[in-house]
């Protein structure tokens, strides 16, 4: 009879112990999934912003709210400025490839788009208009792409 109860309790108390690590092991894995999320939505964040900086300097400077001297050289210069190609690096370390690849298309077409306003095109132009749509376009795919990844 002893026997049989202490190995009771024995058994009890394996399975309690299983259940306790497995519990906890869940709540770990949700931890590091939620940080992960967080770590992508920051990055997700700073690359859209930085885009939509870029985008807005571009678009003063090809309306004529910002033409001086320099603005010809400001849109060459948008890219760096607004620290696009750097939160592009940052998103190639926590976004899925498809997001990755979705945010290349976008610095394409974010190229296209200076180009456009760096060689004097204004706001009316259809190549201008063009080059903004196109960008315009990618940018909200890529935020879709973005979102299903969240």
């Amino acid at each position: 009879m002893e026997w049989t109860s202490l190995l009771s309790t024995t058994m009890g108390a394996l399975i309690a112990l299983a259940a306790s690590a497995l519990a906890e092991r869940r709540r770990w894995l949700r931890e590091v999934e939620q940080r992960t999320r967080d770590d992508r939505r920051a990055a997700y964040v700073a690359f859209l912003t930085a885009t939509a900086e870029a985008s807005e300097i571009l678009v003063n400077i090809a309306r004529g709210h910002d033409r001086d001297e320099t603005a010809l050289s400001r849109a060459g210069t948008v890219l760096r400025d607004s620290n696009t190609l750097s939160r592009r690096l940052e998103l190639s370390l926590v976004a899925e490839d498809h997001v990755v690849e979705q945010a290349a298309l976008t610095i394409t077409l974010l190229r296209a788009y200076r180009d456009a306003v760096a060689q004097g095109l204004t706001f009316e132009t259809e190549e201008f208009q063009s080059a903004r749509a196109a960008f315009n376009e990618q940018r909200d795919r890529l935020t879709q792409h973005m979102r299903g990844t969240l």
